[in-house]
């Protein structure tokens, strides 16, 4: 075959003398095919490369009916080369520009040189028409190609790695935009087998002019066809409006649940309401708060420590001279001088409560004990770095006028610290213990040294306390006590419920949460033929495992017409029997009920309780997985934990 008759771009199968190269790689025993392999690889890869580009070229010029000539020549070259056509399109301001681009390859010669190569640029502008028309000469060799594209391909390839969270943030937007187009992008509804590939020529469903199917071209609404850009975009409006109230349905659902959870059933606020969280907004602002009754101050109060805004300097808008009780609910961002200050500004004051005061000292009770001669009533919780001595200094300087105390979250009140209360504070009725580290039975028994005591509180002691002291205690004060809370005392058994049966005539409230040594019996024992005890308003039996329908039964039949605040959670063992009990009695009083973890617990043995509770405010139902969404509630009562609301 000769020169003539061959086809442009075809390769000749005559084979000319070896270069020295090649010959010197030989005598050396090196083996070159492995060169020559990838030599041919690249130029396989180029050559589908550039069939690619011309077929999508040919696609995209179709569309605006321009031919590509393929007659074309170039005067300079010595043999045709494949023709390309390329499209550049850019969408700016309803502008579109158009740049076709016609080359020709480097034709490779026997020596391996490129030919010189002449690179036509014609630019179209549609819209605003412009034209120009430059040459571009370039003459280099095939290899320094090779490895210039190469260069261009690692830089490209070349990107910052994202960290983990990046990754995570990256993945979730990605899912949610997805779970929105899924749900709203009419696409879907279309048969993805007869879906036209992105980068073909389709014709609109609704107007009928040709486009290029992008992957963002939306389906019709009928789902036959699919719509160009502009009649896509008309459906636009709709479907961000559909987002949106979804989102907001979110949102309205997560604030009703918010505030659930947090109590708040008011849905309209009272102009009171409104004027106490405005001043608490711009706290910052206030120059005074002057006299609005101590409940609004303490509502604001109760909002700016929510928000930590309690400062050194938003504290001192409470400062009344006049002023008798003052509750400060989170005091860590305020310094020992400034809470020195309340005794100095506020003298009057009798009651005073403040929680996570971790900054004050021993110089700043030391002053309460001089300067406050009214304070009758004093709560300290998480005042870590108040030692013992300093509570032995402030209950001799109080003495006897001292009534109500507690203290809680600190490992520095100790027995000598209990030992001084009793014996300078001999009138003191209230006493609650919290979550102290070294409150054990020796200081228990010291208790029995306070006579008058009517509400005793004895919460997460660290140490253990058995039912020996509070039997004691019992003894001493239990005709009294109206109040009795042994929060996590998990060594008490049923000893102690008989001391309570014997001497608690007059309690009110019994707290024995996570007293898990307590049988059905005793519980049960406890409540039959309590003559001394008309029945309790609160009862609280949270985690006491062993109490089963026949205790729960003992419960309903003594306290049934006083019972305001009922908590049974977690007792697993009460079955569907004891519901059917309920449904004979009346529980006028009852507002707040938590049958949390009551695995029986389903619709008909919640609307049994609708019934025989008409008061029943709150009804706590967390992992009560049989309670559905057709449960029967009556109109302004609250169910919290339903599994159906969560999971909306």
């Amino acid at each position: 075959m000769d020169t003539a008759s061959r086809r442009p771009g075809q390769r000749s199968h005559v084979s000319g003398p070896n270069s020295a190269l090649t010959e010197f790689l030989r005598e050396k025993g090196i083996d070159t095919s492995g060169i020559q392999a990838l030599s041919s690889a690249r130029a396989r890869a180029r050559n589908e490369a550039a069939h690619r580009r011309s077929v999508a070229a040919s696609l995209e010029a179709a569309e605006i009916g321009e031919e590509i000539d393929e007659d074309e020549e170039v005067g300079e070259s010595s043999a045709s080369a494949a023709r390309r056509k390329k499209k550049v399109s850019k969408d700016e301001d309803n502008d579109e520009e158009m740049l076709d681009v016609e080359e020709e390859e480097p034709v490779r010669t026997r020596r391996g040189r490129a030919s010189r190569a002449t690179t036509k640029i014609d630019l179209k502008v549609v819209g605003k028409r412009k034209r120009k028309s430059t040459t571009v000469k370039d003459t280099e060799s095939e290899f320094e190609e090779i490895e210039e594209e190469e260069m261009i391909a690692v830089r490209a390839t070349r990107t910052r790695k994202l960290t983990k969270a990046q990754l995570a943030k990256k993945k979730a937007g990605e899912q949610r935009k997805l779970e929105e187009d899924d749900e709203f992008n009419p696409d879907n509804f279309l048969d993805p087998a007869l879906r036209p590939v992105p980068g073909q020529i389709a014709f609109c469903a609704e107007c009928e002019c040709r486009f290029t199917v992008t992957p963002y071209s939306r389906s019709a609404d009928d789902g036959e066809g699919l719509l160009c850009h502009t009649c896509g975009k008309k459906g636009a409006p709709a479907e961000k409006a559909a987002r949106k109230k979804k989102q907001t349905t979110r949102t309205n659902k997560k604030s009703a649940a918010r505030a659930i959870l947090d109590g708040d059933t008011s849905n309209v606020k009272s102009l009171q309401e409104i004027c106490i969280n405005t001043v608490a907004k711009y706290i910052d602002d206030v120059e005074t708060l002057g006299y609005i009754g101590s409940h609004n101050v303490d509502k604001i109060s109760q909002i700016i420590c929510k928000n930590r805004r309690l400062n050194g300097e938003t504290i001192n808008l409470f400062f009344e001279p006049a002023e008798h009780v003052l509750r400060f609910y989170d005091c860590s961002g305020i310094s020992s001088d400034s809470l020195r200050q309340i005794a100095a500004f506020v003298p009057t004051i009798r009651r005073l409560h403040l929680n996570w005061c971790g900054l004050m000292k021993d110089e700043c009770l030391d002053y309460y004990g001089t300067q406050l001669k009214q304070l009758t009533s004093l709560e300290l919780y998480g005042a870590f770095n108040v030692t013992e001595e300093c509570y032995i200094r402030f209950f001799k300087n109080v003495g006897s006028r001292l009534t109500e105390f507690a203290v809680k979250d600190t490992s520095r009140f100790k027995a000598a610290a209990v030992e001084a209360l009793v014996d300078n504070c001999p009138e003191l009725e209230v006493l609650r213990l919290h979550t102290l580290t070294f409150i054990d039975d020796e200081c228990v028994r010291l208790l029995t040294g306070l006579p008058n005591l009517k509400i005793l509180e004895i919460t997460d002691s660290q140490a253990s306390i058995k039912d020996g002291p509070i039997i004691d205690c019992l003894n001493t004060f239990g005709p009294g006590l109206s109040e009795l809370t042994l929060n996590g005392c998990k060594d008490l058994t049923d000893a102690t419920l008989d001391a309570i049966h014997s001497s608690c005539g007059r309690l009110d409230i019994l707290n024995l949460d996570e007293a898990e040594l307590l049988t059905n019996d005793g519980i049960g024992k406890l409540f039959t033929e309590w003559s001394l005890n008309y029945g309790l308003k609160e009862l609280s039996l949270r985690n006491c495992t062993n109490l089963q329908s026949s205790g729960f039964a003992r419960i309903i039949d003594h306290s049934s017409r006083t019972l305001e605040r009922l908590t049974i959670n977690r007792c697993k063992d009460i079955e569907k029997d004891a519901w059917t009990f309920l449904q004979e009695f009346t529980l006028p009083e009852l507002e707040v009920l938590d049958i949390s973890f009551v695995r029986c617990v389903d619709d008909a043995v919640i609307e049994g309780i609708l019934k025989v509770a008409p008061e029943l405010k709150t009804l706590k139902v967390w992992g009560c997985n049989k309670i559905t969404e057709s449960c029967a509630l009556k109109e302004g009562m609250l169910l919290v934990g339903r599994e159906a609301d969560i999971l909306a």
